[in-house]
């Protein structure tokens, strides 16, 4: 199978086998760019079906615009907003990237300290006037990075992305509005909170549609195993509930350790589990309706007994090859490898795909991010890295 995999800051693209350089002196660690300060994301921000690099700079708000000969246009200050000088701090203030108001382009939204604010994506490249969208999910409101999850996915099939955000002592939600802006935060839940046990450290919480009903569901990995809370199609969640009794801490699953992500490796359009545990790459899929099918190990690499190791090898998930299941990607020692998932519920066995972003080639976590996107609008993830 070809693999598309493509660098950027100093770029090399390269198709299956053959590759050429291209010069992108940009969003990197020798003109400035600091993990601990200014994050880097990629989504298409001006709909052309390709992503671009946004970086959030001292200044404010970076574009690079993805091209169709896999390199990026030259990055423009699109926004004096979001950045280091403006206040804004990795450690305190989270930054994403959401098509919130369903015009096809992705938007800013970041929880700030006086709440939620949102710069909207125009045709150009560039972003509306940020504009504060919702007293709520902020420092003032006493929303902490270090303590208060808040994630972004469209729990109600209107094409927005809404807000889900882990309090101290509830859930809520606030939706995505027609005309732009949330609506004030509603309960969601009364659990999967700190004040249920649930902290930042060892319990994972994240959207994804888990039951095919186009809605995203809250899936968090707890202590006895994986909860539920399904979206309905009236508003509202329903209420948490045990789906596998697998992916938990009592089984030796941890974030410091062991990651679990969600994809979808079989192409159903149900987000499936995918754990790196000790001896590999395990998968539970999702089904139709809701639960899991019983994990199994489907490769024998990416875990720790394979010399894995969080902090120093980020795997991640995305289709590589264009076939429309999610494939696993892994930044190891050696490179860049890929296992590819399959329409039938198998997993190819990981291979070797590029000799570059991994340790022995200087990548490390710490100084220079590695993100997966699709920058050439072709439907197979790139490997963009600032090096």
């Amino acid at each position: 199978m070809a693999a598309t995999l493509a660098l950027a800051s100093s770029a090399v693209v390269l198709t299956g086998t053959s590759a050429h350089a291209a010069e992108q002196p940009y969003f990197t660690y020798a003109n400035g760019w600091r993990v601990q300060q200014h994050p880097r994301l990629l989504a298409d921000v001006n709909g052309d079906g390709r992503d671009d690099i946004v970086g959030f700079g001292d200044q404010g708000t970076y574009v690079a615009l993805g091209r169709v000969d896999r390199t990026f246009a030259p990055p423009q200050l699109r926004l004096r907003d979001f950045g280091y000088d403006q206040g804004w701090r990795e450690g305190q203030h989270p930054r994403q990237l959401a098509d919130v108001n369903d015009d096809g382009r992705a938007d800013v939204v970041g929880f700030g300290i006086a709440g939620t604010t949102v710069a909207y994506g125009r045709l150009d490249g560039g972003f509306t006037a940020p504009t504060l969208a919702l007293r709520d999910y902020g420092t003032s409101q006493g929303w902490l990075k270090s303590e208060h999850v808040r994630e972004l996915g469209d729990v109600n099939s209107d094409g927005r992305a809404d807000i889900v955000g882990f309090g101290y002592s509830k859930t809520y939600v606030s939706y995505a509005r027609v005309g732009g802006g949330f609506t004030a935060p509603t309960v969601a839940v009364n659990d999967l909170t700190a004040a249920q046990g649930w902290q930042i450290g060892e319990h994972l919480r994240e959207l994804a549609d888990v039951n095919g009903d186009n809605r995203d569901d809250i899936d968090a990995f707890g202590s006895r195993g994986v909860t539920v809370a399904y979206a309905r199609s009236s508003g509202g969640f329903t209420a948490p509930a045990l789906r596998s009794t697998d992916f938990g801490t009592t089984k030796g699953w941890s974030v410091q350790r062991t990651p679990r992500v969600m994809g979808d490796l079989n192409g159903d359009l149900i987000e499936d589990i995918v754990g790196f545990g000790n001896a590999g790459t395990y998968v539970s899929y999702g089904r139709f309706g809701g639960g899991f099918t019983a994990p199994t190990l489907k490769v024998a690499d990416f875990g720790s007994y394979q010399g894995w190791k969080i902090g120093h090898h980020p795997r991640a998930l995305a289709d590589a090859n264009g076939d429309g299941t999610a494939d696993i990607v892994g930044f190891g020692n050696s490179g860049t490898y890929v296992a590819y998932g399959l329409a039938d519920g198998t997993v190819t066995g990981s291979a070797l795909w590029l000799t570059v972003f991994g340790n022995n080639d200087g990548w490390t976590v710490d100084l220079y991010p590695r993100v997966l996107a699709d920058v050439n609008g072709d439907n197979r993830a790139e490997v963009v890295g600032f090096g």
